[in-house]
């Protein structure tokens, strides 16, 4: 994830759009690469990580699969990653509670 992969991130009324997302060496920061602008997001900063379905809220605007995972902020602003299949959003899940967790020590 330091070398950054190409993720498809859930946009407005579910639709995608692809984003590189980085994970910066010193493991504090995600960065998202989408339409040419970089956007940090600070792991100490996720609040949660919810894989798969979401319905319809507040805080979720649009409804979600099953191979989606969400980034809950704490500011309550949300990013969602649509993966491919289910062990890798598994994966993925589990790595960012793992650097998140570490980081709210």
């Amino acid at each position: 994830m330091v070398h950054g992969r190409q993720l498809p991130v859930v946009i407005g009324e579910g639709r995608t759009e692809s984003c590189k997302l980085t994970l910066t060496p010193n493991l504090l920061y995600l960065q998202l690469e989408a339409a040419g602008v970089t956007h940090d997001i600070p792991l100490r900063n996720v609040k949660d990580v919810c894989p798969g379905r979401l319905t319809s809220s507040r805080l979720v605007p649009v409804e979600l699969d099953d191979l989606c995972n969400t980034l809950v902020l704490r500011n309550n602003e949300c990013v969602t990653f649509r993966l491919s299949n289910m062990r890798e959003r598994d994966e993925f899940t589990k790595c960012v509670k793992v650097l998140a967790l570490a980081l709210d020590q």
